[in-house]
């Protein structure tokens, strides 16, 4: 029970720091949809979308791969430090560099997708880089210590600077560069503290360095690769968007996809506890141990966001319409879409995506990801030009299911656990009953009444259902250990 209890408060204080920057995101774009409009809203996806794609470079997999060891060596501090000092200056390398490289091609970049306005704003965007890669290097050593508190309060800290400096800047007239402004700031400000509250891990050791070094960019160059696919995967859908269709367009779907990745603030959380423990469970060969972790993180994320995902599937058009106006009533039908990857994968690989890499085999994770990043390329210059952004939304809810059973197929041969997969036929197939019948009854009843009876009644199944006896004591337990936890 102890060892559930520290688990779960781990997955609380990520929740809390991920949840806050999933919220804070989503705030921004009601914000900015509201005062910008579609097609300025668009420009300010691209550019976040190409932050994406460069943070990935920053990192090169090397935050990953300071998680892995400093779980390892977190009870030596000698080879805790000579872990941590090459960690910190190769990363500084690649942020530079990578800073670099962005400004000199944001010309280029802005001819291809059309949008002049993109090389200024990428020309910004180029200054925070370096500073992305110290504040990676510090959450990537929290994380393996497990000192989720500390790791919430960077990145809730740097997401509060984001929102204020972001709407202080755009409403004092500044547009799309006030907000790209905003958040080279909020990322300097949050470097700053990161440095400050981390000091105590900042002990330089020389020892070894060049071995550990190669050992943290080999590891990461792996990691690197399957990040990198990860990353193409999520951003092929707005990247090709822009490309083929107009900037407002752009606008639309990220309004839907802003909606969607609600549902991953849980499963993400879960992901960054699985990470070392899968790592320290396999390295004590405490296979039980594990076991239980993959099985109870699937399965509570299930029950949560399954839901969750009904919930805004079959109100969908009131929350689009609701919170960004009737000008973004072209986002509802691929918000839709996209919820049944989110909710199945969410529920099911997401929560234990470290795991391969947990293990050591982050190669793995590269291979699945290529399939399923191949499918989506494909997939989306097919029908994009045909369908536009409906289009997009089917492309990349396919290629991310295909990714999705090739990963859940490999984990009884990899880890030797076992996927309770009549567990989850039986979860999304009644959640599948549950769609039908909203679509159904919605053309004699009210959908409000109609969604609002099914949506209940589908949470009742899922605690009396799908949660066994031991998993509600095991909740209630953790409530009465939270709320006396705060009260002391």
């Amino acid at each position: 029970m102890e060892q559930i209890k520290k688990f779960a408060f781990d997955v609380g204080w990520v929740l809390v720091g991920s949840g806050t920057s999933l919220i804070i995101s989503f705030l921004l774009s009601i914000v900015l949809a509201r005062w910008l409009g579609a097609a300025d809203l668009g420009l300010y996806r691209m550019v976040i979308t190409i932050l994406g794609i460069a943070g990935l470079a920053t990192a090169f997999g090397i935050p990953g791969a300071l998680t892995k060891y400093v779980a390892e060596y977190k009870n030596d501090k000698d080879k805790l430090s000579q872990i941590i000092t090459p960690g910190i200056t190769s990363l500084l390398i690649f942020g530079i560099a990578t800073g670099v490289l962005l400004y000199a091609l944001s010309g280029a970049l802005a001819s291809v997708f059309n949008m002049p306005q993109l090389a200024h704003l990428l020309r910004i965007l180029a200054i925070m880089l370096p500073f992305t890669s110290l504040f990676q290097s510090m959450l990537g050593s929290l994380n393996g210590l497990r000192e989720m508190k500390t790791y919430a309060f960077l990145i809730i800290s740097q997401n509060g600077l984001m929102i204020l400096f972001v709407i202080t800047f755009t409403s004092l007239g500044f547009g799309v560069e006030g907000a790209v402004f905003g958040i080279v700031l909020s990322m300097i400000g949050g470097c700053i503290g990161g440095l400050y509250m981390s000091r105590r891990l900042l002990r330089l050791n020389f020892t070894g360095y060049a071995q550990n070094a190669k050992r943290l960019v080999s590891f990461g160059s792996l990691m690197f690769g399957a990040n990198a696919l990860s990353v193409i995967a999520t951003y092929t859908d707005i990247i090709l968007i822009g490309y083929f269709l107009k900037a407002k367009d752009v606008g639309y779907y990220s309004i839907a996809v802003s909606l969607g990745n609600l549902l991953l603030s849980l499963p993400q959380a879960v992901q960054m506890i699985t990470y070392p423990a899968t790592s320290e469970y396999w390295s004590r060969d405490n296979s039980a141990a594990l076991q239980r972790v993959i099985d109870k993180s699937m399965k509570y994320s299930a029950c949560i966001l399954l839901p969750m995902g009904l919930g805004i599937g079959f109100f969908a058009r009131e929350i689009v319409t609701g919170l960004y106006g009737q000008e973004f009533m072209p986002a509802v039908l691929p918000l839709c879409v996209l919820l049944i990857a989110r909710v199945i994968r969410g529920s099911t690989a997401v929560p234990i995506g470290g795991s391969f890499s947990g293990i050591g085999r982050p190669g793995l994770a590269l291979k699945v990801d290529a399939i399923s990043v191949g499918t989506n390329v494909v997939l989306n210059v097919l029908l994009i030009p045909r369908f536009g952004i409906l289009g997009a939304a089917i492309a990349t809810t396919a290629s991310l299911l295909l990714g999705n059973i090739i990963f859940l197929a490999l984990i009884p041969r990899v880890l030797k656990l076992k996927v309770d997969f009549r567990w989850f036929a039986q979860a999304i197939g009644l959640a599948a009953i549950a769609v039908a019948l909203f679509w159904g009854g919605s053309n004699f009843i009210s959908h409000y009444i109609v969604g609002g009876v099914i949506l209940l009644a589908y949470v009742v199944l899922v605690l009396n259902r799908f949660l066994t006896r031991e998993d509600r004591n095991t909740f209630k337990s953790l409530a009465n250990t939270l709320i006396f936890h705060k009260v002391r």
